[in-house]
């Protein structure tokens, strides 16, 4: 049976539960705007992102699964800057009206925006080709914004979680890569450990949201990693007018990756695939340890991979201090399609 907007609007985004109550949303989903009510010693932080189906997800992917990461994709730009999460909005365009999707689809937004007490509170549904666009509201105290600019020389730079999950993780997916043919795994089919690990480390990315908040005096500037680790650090150090140098023979890998992929791949994963969604950050010699154990308290794993220097680069070097070739592979919307 085919429904109206209002009908899926009220059926799978109001009568969910997706509006829930939520501190600061004084009028959510209902009317022709929400009402947001923000405390004076907190700014409001705004982000958005658009997913494509074939671009950014395959569109046969489990509706759940592409709401979760549609939506944590979104939670992590808040977590770049050490905001809380106070709301969403959600832009939908169908092909059809599907009652299963559109059931599943609202289920799996559900559980991540209770998680991170952030309701839905309004949006826009139309008929189309498959996409979704979210923006995320968070609040930030003001002595606490985390931004790219301000790293300076002799920070310790850092990365939470792994890395070169996210471009390992479309090759086990079997989705092309910008990062070329020679790109692959090591075997066409990995095991079933490995597709599982993949298919979460892909469709369900941690916002590292807890961390960045209780780090977020210690860092002198952060990032999320979407477009790859040398690309996301080059936007640190180009808006602080400072350079780089990352020690590739730190980078932390996943058990997974290690099985599933060379040393080279995996260091091109790393340095230039995307989709990790995992926190670059800075932090002065001083306050490493603190940063340090407020993470292992949060049962968040962290990981120096390098520091920032004098100059405007970006220098990686291995083991033995020798400097490695680098490339301009990192992830671009348009260069890469």
């Amino acid at each position: 049976m085919i429904q109206s907007e209002f009908e899926i609007i009220q059926r799978y985004f109001v009568d969910s539960g997706l509006g829930f109550a939520r501190t600061g949303v004084v009028l959510g989903i209902g009317d022709d705007a929400a009402l947001l009510q923000l405390p004076s010693n907190r700014l409001l932080a705004i982000s958005m992102d658009t997913l494509l189906a074939g671009v950014h997800f395959p569109a046969a992917a489990e509706p759940a699964l592409i709401a979760q990461r549609a939506l944590a994709v979104n939670l992590s730009d808040l977590a770049a800057m050490a905001a809380t999460p106070l709301c969403f909005t959600l832009s939908l365009v169908l092909p059809e009206s599907n009652a299963a999707w559109l059931q599943e689809f609202s289920e799996g937004l559900l559980g991540l925006a209770k998680k991170y007490a952030c309701p839905l509170v309004g949006g826009d549904i139309t008929h189309g080709e498959l996409s979704i666009t979210i923006q995320v509201q968070g609040t930030v105290d003001p002595e606490k914004v985390l931004r790219r600019v301000g790293a300076e020389v002799g920070d310790r730079i850092y990365v939470s979680g792994f890395l070169g999950d996210g471009a390992i993780a479309l090759a086990s997916l079997g989705i092309d890569s910008h990062l070329g043919t020679s790109f692959a795994l090591n075997e066409p089919q990995p095991s079933e450990s490995c597709t599982a690990y993949f298919k979460q480390a892909y469709y369900q990315p941690e916002p590292r949201i807890e961390l960045a908040r209780a780090c977020a005096s210690t860092m002198t500037s952060g990032i999320d990693i979407s477009d790859g680790l040398y690309g996301d650090l080059k936007h640190i150090v180009t808006a602080s007018g400072k350079g780089a140098r990352l020690r590739v023979n730190l980078f932390p890998y996943s058990d997974a990756a290690i099985a599933c992929m060379s040393a080279e791949n995996r260091q091109q994963a790393a340095l230039y695939g995307g989709d990790d969604y995992e926190l670059c950050f800075t932090v002065p010699p001083k306050y490493c340890q603190a940063m340090e154990q407020e993470a292992l308290a949060l049962n968040t794993r962290v990981t120096r991979v390098g520091e920032i220097t004098q100059g405007s680069e970006i220098i990686c070097i291995d083991a033995s201090g020798s400097e490695l070739p680098v490339s301009t592979k990192s992830y671009d919307h348009f260069g890469n399609h």
